[in-house]
């Protein structure tokens, strides 16, 4: 099967992201590094439209369990749309090096708060 690695990393995302509401990021973004040879900054670009779709299946199956909260949805999409924005312009002027690190750090900051 020419697309395996991909399917099987597209699998692990979308069902972390149907349970959690995560793992586009932590899942797609390392994987594609060490498993389809991408950079830092193509991963985290390839993530973001890979999260885009998930996130859009994963919220019609909530809307239609009715466990979908239309009134954050806005205020949120808005200032996540900015923050995307600035995100977008941020990762085409920040190395590499710094991306991973922010990117790990945040990770493991995210697994603390989750854990205790």
């Amino acid at each position: 099967m020419k697309y395996k690695k991909e399917i099987i990393i597209g699998l692990l995302s979308g069902v972390l992201n149907g349970l959690f509401g995560a793992g586009g990021g932590c899942i797609v973004v390392p994987a594609a590094e060490k498993f389809l040879g991408f950079s830092q900054k193509k991963a985290h670009a390839t993530a973001v439209g890979v999260i885009l779709i998930i996130s859009i299946v994963s919220a019609v199956i909530y809307i239609m369990g009715g466990k979908f909260d239309f009134s954050l949805w806005l205020p949120v999409t808005i200032g996540g749309s900015a923050g995307g924005l600035f995100g977008g312009f941020l990762l085409s002027k920040i190395s590499g090096k710094w991306l991973r690190s922010i990117f790990g750090i945040f990770i493991i900051i995210t697994a603390m708060k989750m854990i205790f």
